[in-house]
């Protein structure tokens, strides 16, 4: 009767296994980060240099008739500091079919996605284009990068896919609205967000826009707007990036970035050159960065950057950091400088 059950529970296991698959992944990623801003500097041990530490466990099960069900679970990880560990990245389920997906939970909001994907450092380390792009998190922390209690639709994205469009060929698109969670009686549903973003890839080009807005009070919403491009020539992978922040004070914000990928030896130099300025004020400042990402195998790279941030008429930009924002804590005034150097291994 024991040998029947255990044979009975192998095979529904081995059936269950055979129609649906479950993956393990992570990235641990450290390096030695020094930092001087506004007269004062700071060496420490940084995390997610090069890209962001992480702990994930992802699967898709077909369920038939065109349709797969999905999961994403995925935590932040900062290797100089074990303690701090968080499933507040990505956490998804997905039905995706012929028309699209339908995607609810914690993930990245549509507007977010091109200060990314069109920045050489990929908004992390010394060098990311945020420092200039993301001034004070957009305005609202809590839906600058990512949202939670969110309800997407995604065109033209594989099943359990990033909604980023990388890999996409032709149409791909993203709509989110994600609640704000208030009782009715609330006198403004703050932290609700609503943003779409809309591309075209094919090819060496990809080119995207977004837009979207978080309500901050009864009365005013953070607002904004996106857009950016990439194109390979194959010596290098041209990069340009524009958008506008419109606060709740009152206050807009309006950044353009230009960078490229450049394929040397093993791996790549990223280079980029962003401006920044707030049009209330007058206040601006821009970024220099430029690095090399060496690749020791396909899972293991050596990486080192160095930008240069220069603040103008009272600016006040800095190094954001970046899985959090794990940074220095440095006051972002007057000039400063970035270096990094450390290890990214992935599994």
């Amino acid at each position: 009767m024991k040998k029947s059950l255990i044979a009975l529970a192998a095979l529904a296991a081995s059936s269950a296994f055979a129609q649906s698959s479950v993956t393990i992944w992570g990235i641990a990623d450290a390096g030695v980060a020094v930092q001087k801003q506004n007269g004062v500097s700071k060496t420490y041990l940084s995390s997610s240099g090069l890209s962001s530490s992480q702990l994930g466990f992802r699967g898709t099960e077909d369920i038939g008739g065109g349709l797969k069900a999905s999961f994403w679970l995925e935590a932040g990880m900062t290797i100089d500091n074990p303690s701090a560990v968080s499933f507040g990245r990505r956490q998804t389920v997905d039905l995706a079919g012929n028309f699209g997906a339908i995607r609810l939970g914690r993930d990245y909001t549509p507007t977010f996605w091109s200060h990314t994907v069109f920045d050489p450092f990929g908004t992390l380390g010394s060098g990311a284009g945020s420092n200039i792009t993301l001034p004070a998190f957009g305005g609202n922390a809590t839906t600058a990068a990512r949202t939670s209690n969110g309800v997407s639709y995604l065109y033209n994205v594989a099943a359990n896919g990033g909604s980023h469009g990388l890999g996409s060929k032709g149409l791909y698109a993203q709509v989110t609205h994600a609640f704000a969670e208030t009782v009715s009686t609330a006198p403004a549903k703050v932290n609700q967000y609503q943003g779409a973003r809309v591309g075209y890839a094919a090819g060496a080009l990809n080119v995207a826009v977004a837009t979207g807005n978080t309500v901050t009070s009864a009365t005013t919403k953070d607002k904004a707007t996106n857009l950016g491009a990439s194109y390979d020539l194959g010596v290098a992978n041209l990069m340009a990036f524009t958008s506008s922040t419109k606060m709740s004070t009152g206050v807009t914000y309006k950044a353009t970035e230009i960078g490229a990928k450049i394929p040397m030896g093993s791996g790549y130099i990223p280079v980029s050159y962003a401006m920044g300025k707030n049009n209330t004020t007058a206040a601006k400042g821009n970024q220099f960065a430029i690095g090399y990402v060496h690749n020791l195998s396909p899972r293991t790279a050596l990486y080192t950057a160095y930008s240069k941030i220069s603040n103008k008429d009272g600016g006040a930009y800095g190094f954001l950091g970046g899985n959090g924002g794990f940074s220095s804590g440095l006051t972002a005034a007057g000039n400063g400088t970035g270096f990094d150097l450390g290890l990214r291994h992935s599994f």
